[in-house]
């Protein structure tokens, strides 16, 4: 470093060997570490306070920084932004600004020092030595604070929202309490520095509770959700000017749903100890705090919550929310009956056509009671377009969708087998098919993109983003109706419109357009970096209901417990358990559903207390989930994924009889991906129904995929005559 006075290098470039930088234990990037603690001016350049700060910072594993780690080999040092530095005693340097560039750099360097093999990539090894900073010393600490926040809330790496709301709190102090100074030095509206303190007194109130050792920072948009709905305030009695809560028991029970809870299902005196179950957290997500929102002042919605600790089964129980609904389509029609009145002597001849469907329609609604037919389980917030399907598809085009673009399936029957290489796009098929069945609920492609990333719950915005496909198209045709064709079209949006607001944390908007028989529907989704997305859509209905299962990942609990009650209903649940008794495990009764964590128990003969279903092997308990699916689709279609994985193969001829048999019974199209000639071999050998099935064989030729179809009596008949693979064609 430059012999000149301290005085003479502020705000100027200068280079500071890297041993002599120093990170700023009280950093806001860090302070929400469940293991932080103040650090007194004295104790900054204690080596102990050091080497704690430099794991807080690069996080386990280095998982804070493999993105910097990543783009310094990569690139080099990039000295864009600068290391703001504070000269201390003893030539040492405080970093005020950078602390993830230098912790990063001090590990790079320590694995440099350890083994001068390893790969910095681009990176210099000289840079050590000579780290480019900016000396600075701040007028007092309220300056430095300025600086930081302006730099971390407004700026381009944002610190975490709790963090940010924490260093407004404390900023507040340094202007004497005056909020409006806070925001017009940062730049930020007074309702967005209201909402972020007193959002802090939220969780503050929630670390103090029994829950308080669950509490992790990325809750911190769940509370900040709560206080930004009226209907949550006015339930917990929220006072803004005192930041505290008047009904304490609503807000213990708001801290019930929102933590786990350790269950004890232990037995009699007798027992040492009872044994212990964890229930998942009920409100997970933005959008689960919005749900609740909804049916809150519903006194039965929320009893039903807190039994069931499901908010679909509390929704779905609200009389609330459905007169709600109920009263705004009324609404609604009123309103625009009213418009038309007004305009009847300009109405032309076509105008007048639309007005003789709606009453139509009207019609139909008024005798829809005594045609309904029977529904099993709750009702569903999205219902299908026909309840009573006479057929499901006859053909999908995949004309854009993860690389099959162009792909058609034609003459198809109720189960279609789909075999082919690997990495030819057969899972990318039945995820096409899924969403094509979706129609314009946004969920099941977000549901796509989780499964494919094995994720679970709400997955971070920017990587959700990267995952989305630029463009979708899918087509196809729909049961024996007029004018039965279906598509969808899925649009990534990456600027802004006009229509948001907050454009500096948009990531991009998602534009979903359906139609069915002539009935278009269309969902936007705008997707931000630090709150949630926001959706609007006209239209909530599916084709059919559909569920996708993977042996790769968990079927989400909810969908099962749903499937199970309709196969109860339906009677196809005894179907399943007997087979599994005759061909698995004879000293099983029963498998039943634990309606407090949303598990499956299983009764045997073995065991003096019922196990769960996961102390069994893959095999049964993938025979047993697909068998209940069968049930919750009802007149419509269920895409499996490997088939065969988990499945031993004497078991095929009578496993893929049952699946023909239901899928019969419950009017069921399937469609199935796998790798195994035994499967192959089972659909067709297995003396039902062979005219039932339909062979596709997918192959890549250029990089493109094509498909080649076989039916079931031709794929048996080059089954004896040749023992055909259709894995085989290309």
């Amino acid at each position: 470093m430059s012999d000149e006075p301290a005085e003479q290098l502020r705000g100027r470039r200068q280079t500071v060997s890297l041993g002599h930088l120093y990170l700023d234990p009280n950093n806001y990037r860090i302070v929400d570490n469940p293991d932080y603690r103040p650090v007194a001016p004295a104790d900054v350049f204690n080596p102990d306070v050091q080497r704690r700060t430099n794991r807080f910072v690069l996080g386990r594993s280095q998982e804070n920084v493999w993105d910097l780690i990543a783009s310094i080999k990569g690139n080099g040092w990039l000295d864009i932004d600068p290391i703001l530095v504070e000269h201390r005693d003893g030539g040492r340097f405080l970093v005020h600004e950078g602390n993830r560039r230098v912790a990063t750099l001090k590990y790079l360097q320590g694995r440099y020092t350890l083994d001068d093999s390893i790969d910095l990539g681009r990176l210099d090894p000289a840079l050590f030595s000579k780290v480019p900073v900016v000396f600075h010393e701040f007028a007092d600490e309220r300056q430095r604070m300025v600086m930081m926040v302006l730099h971390h809330i407004t700026g381009k790496r944002r610190w975490p929202a709790v963090n940010r709301a924490m260093a407004m709190r404390r900023l507040q102090e340094h202007f004497d309490g005056d909020a409006d100074a806070v925001c017009n030095a940062l730049g930020i509206t007074k309702r967005e520095f209201n909402l972020s303190v007193r959002t802090l007194a939220l969780v503050q109130a929630y670390k103090e509770s029994d829950y308080g050792d669950q509490f992790r920072s990325d809750q911190y948009n769940l509370f900040r959700e709560v206080l930004a709905s009226p209907s949550m305030r006015d339930w917990l009695g929220w006072d803004h000017a005192t930041c505290t809560v008047a009904k304490k028991a609503n807000l213990e029970r708001l801290f019930h749903w929102i933590s786990s809870e350790i269950e004890d299902e232990g037995g009699g005196e007798d027992e040492d100890a009872g044994v212990h179950a964890e229930s998942s957290p009920v409100i997970t997500t933005f959008g689960h705090v919005r749900e609740l929102a909804k049916i809150i002042d519903d006194p039965e919605a929320v009893k039903r919550l807190d039994e069931t600790r499901s908010l679909q089964e509390a929704t779905l129980s609200s009389s609330l929310l459905v007169k709600s609904e109920i009263d705004g389509a009324f609404g609604s029609c009123d309103t625009g009956i009213q418009k038309l009145s007004t305009r009847v002597g300009v109405l032309a001849p076509e105008d007048l056509d639309r007005v003789d469907q709606l009453v139509g329609k009207l019609q139909g609604l008024a005798l829809a009671r005594k045609r309904q037919p029977f529904m099993f389980g709750s009702r569903l917030p999205w219902e299908p377009f026909n309840e009573l399907t006479q057929s499901q598809f006859s053909d999908v085009h995949v004309q854009r969708y993860r690389g099959l673009d162009g792909l058609a399936l034609d003459g198809l029957k109720r189960i279609n087998l789909i075999a082919g290489v690997n990495n030819a796009g057969k899972t990318s098929l039945l995820e096409a098919i899924y969403l094509l069945t979706r129609q314009n609920d946004e969920a099941g492609l977000l549901d796509v993109i989780r499964w494919r990333g094995r994720l679970e719950g709400e997955p971070d915005p920017l990587w959700l983003v990267e995952q989305i496909p630029p463009a979708i198209r899918i087509v196809g045709r729909f049961d024996k109706v007029n004018g039965n064709s279906a598509s969808l079209d899925v649009q990534r949006v990456n600027e802004p419109g006009e229509d948001i607001e907050d454009q500096t944390t948009f990531l991009a908007k998602l534009a979903v357009e359906s139609s069915y028989a002539g009935h278009a529907q269309n969902t936007d989704v705008a997707l931000f970096s630090d709150r949630p997305r926001r959706t609007s859509f006209q239209g909530r209905h599916w084709l059919c209901r559909s569920a996708l299962t993977s042996p790769f990942w968990v079927n989400r609990a909810d969908a099962l417990s749903e499937s199970n009650k309709a196969a109860l209903e339906a009677g196809t649940k005894a179907k399943v358990i007997d087979f599994i008794k005759e061909h698995l495990d004879a000293r099983m009764t029963n498998i039943e559903l634990a309606d407090k964590f949303n598990r499956f128990l299983v009764s045997h003969q073995d065991f003096d207390r019922a196990p769960d279903l996961s102390s069994f092997g893959d095999g049964l308990r993938r025979i047993f989930e697909i068998g209940l699916l069968f049930a919750g689709v009802r007149g419509g279609v269920l895409l499996i994924d490997e088939f065969e994985n988990a499945i031993h193969t004497g078991l095929l001829i009578p496993f893929t009889r049952m699946v023909q048999e239901l899928a019969v019974e419950l009017n069921v199209q399937v469609f199935l991906t796998t790798h195994s000639k035994e499967t192959l071999d089972a659909f067709i050998g297995n003396e039902y129904n062979t005219e039932d099935i339909a062979g596709y064989a997918i192959g890549r030729d250029d990089g493109s995929a094509g498909v080649q179809r076989f039916d079931g009596n031709k794929l048996l008949r080059l089954h004896r005559a040749l023992d055909f693979d259709l894995r085989g064609i290309r």
